[in-house]
């Protein structure tokens, strides 16, 4: 019992570790892959993104013949981002999908 007290007291008045994450907003680290973006005009329409998407996330859609992806199937693993020979698709770092929702 006397040798947990010193960290007990130590402990608190250290500075939390955890962020108030609404309030307070943390830039992701370099390399992080969030939200994939696709700009439309870059497309060549070759497909190879749809051929490297292990979840069978991107589509074509029907009236502008580009790629679509589905964010409830994505695992943002990169590989459409990768494969893609003009860069249309590239790893955001968004994380917050709820703002699209919301209007």
């Amino acid at each position: 019992m006397v040798k947990i007290l010193p960290k007990v007291l130590a402990n608190l008045f250290r500075k939390p570790f955890t962020v108030k994450y609404p309030y307070e907003k943390v830039e992701p680290a370099d390399g992080y892959r969030g939200k994939p973006s696709i700009t439309k005009e870059k497309c060549i329409r070759c497909w190879q993104c749809i051929r490297a998407c292990p979840d069978r996330a991107i589509s074509i859609d029907k009236e502008t013949k580009t790629p679509v992806i589905w964010l409830g199937r994505c695992t943002f693993c990169g590989e459409c981002a990768e494969v893609c020979p003009t860069k249309t698709i590239v790893m955001t770092k968004n994380f917050e999908f709820l703002d699209q929702y919301v209007k």
